[in-house]
């Protein structure tokens, strides 16, 4: 009975001395933290906007006869667009043309007279008096003349007139005002509107405290952008800034700026709402992670960092440049160090991690309170 007593205290007692396990290493994605150069650039909204916009008027009276576009068509700069009834300045042209032959012939008449009288002045068998008559006369007529010659100049250019051409290369908007009615001349309402569409310009606004920065990089040499159309739908387009504005906006604290980018491909749009980054220049041997490291705690933003022993440590980030998939880090990690990309949520301080050799998924690993 002794026997089976101390047995039985012996075998509780190695039951005692025996430690709990531990909870599991939570599996985890890393990712290590490189090197490199990258640009510093500046994020921001604006609009794609026609460089060149001229709203089509008639320059005379008349009745439209003849449209040579159709809504929304491609015109070249020069081409014909519309077509006004020249027949009145057409008559008006003859007369002032016959005008001028009668005032021609009237001229030539004061001359050969002026002629005369100076031939009889000089044998002194007429007086000065009537001489000088009758140069007035001749210069009146000369007068006459081009004032005629001045008229028809005039007609000829009301005429031209009634050819409406394009003044730029562009696409027509919709034709506003159709063949048989009549205009006047720099009427209220256009007859349509042209874009131009290739160069086109991209209006833009940054925060006034990026205007100094900006305005040193720009004067050294023109600042390159991309420009992200259709709320990154589409491809980006490269662009130029062209210039800034010279007055900051109190209300918002912004400036606005302007960019031009060659459109050949029509990615953009006059209107078209666009997402943009500017390039101010390059910063060498940056710190980057990829941005699906980097959690936001109630001290600011924090990665994990593996150890040597798979464990993990929390590290606070000072964050230079934040993009779509990489953040630019200026202190809180090293180059080398491994930094947790995918299963944060379940990590807290010196928990033991295993490093899953597979492509990461974010979708799955999601935190189920953020995942909602």
């Amino acid at each position: 009975m002794v026997a089976t007593t101390f047995l039985l205290a012996a075998c509780s007692a190695e039951k005692n001395d025996v430690k709990p396990a531990g909870p599991p290493p939570v599996l985890v994605t890393v990712e290590p933290v490189t090197q490199k150069n990258r640009p510093v650039t500046i994020q921001a909204m604006g609009n794609a906007e026609a460089c060149h916009a001229v709203t089509i008027k008639s320059r005379v009276d008349g009745e439209i006869v003849k449209a040579h576009i159709l809504d929304g068509q491609e015109v070249q700069q020069g081409q014909p667009l519309f077509d006004l009834d020249d027949r009145p300045f057409q008559y008006r042209l003859r007369q002032l043309k016959a005008n001028l032959e009668r005032d021609q012939a009237l001229l030539e008449n004061a001359r050969t007279k002026e002629h005369r009288q100076s031939v009889l002045n000089k044998q002194n068998l007429s007086s000065e008096e009537t001489l000088a008559g009758l140069v007035a006369t001749r210069q009146a007529a000369e007068a006459t003349v081009a004032a005629d010659r001045a008229a028809i100049a005039e007609g000829e250019l009301q005429l031209a007139f009634t050819r409406i051409a394009a003044p730029i290369t562009g696409m027509a908007g919709r034709i506003l005002i159709q063949p048989g009615n009549l205009v006047k001349a720099n009427d209220t309402n256009p007859l349509v509107t042209l874009q131009q569409m290739d160069p086109i310009c991209i209006s833009f606004t940054v925060a006034e405290s990026h205007l100094a920065e900006i305005r040193h990089h720009h004067a050294k040499t023109p600042l390159t952008l991309e420009i992200q159309p259709n709320r990154g739908n589409g491809p980006s387009v490269p662009g130029t800034l062209l210039s800034l504005d010279n007055l900051v906006d109190r209300q918002t604290g912004t400036i606005r700026l302007k960019a031009q980018a060659t459109n050949g491909e029509r990615h953009l749009w006059p209107g078209l709402f666009v997402t943009l980054t500017l390039k101010l220049t390059e910063r060498p041997d940056a710190l980057v992670i990829p941005t699906r490291a980097v959690q936001t705690g109630s001290s600011g933003p924090f990665v994990y960092v593996v150890q040597k022993d798979l464990t993990v440590e929390s590290r606070p980030l000072t964050i230079a440049q934040e993009d779509k998939d990489e953040i630019v880090i200026t202190s809180g990690v090293s180059a080398g160090e491994r930094v947790v990309t995918v299963g944060q949520w379940r990590l807290k301080p010196g928990a033991k991690v295993e490093i899953s050799q597979n492509a990461p998924d974010t979708k799955a690993d999601q935190d189920p309170k953020t995942a909602q």
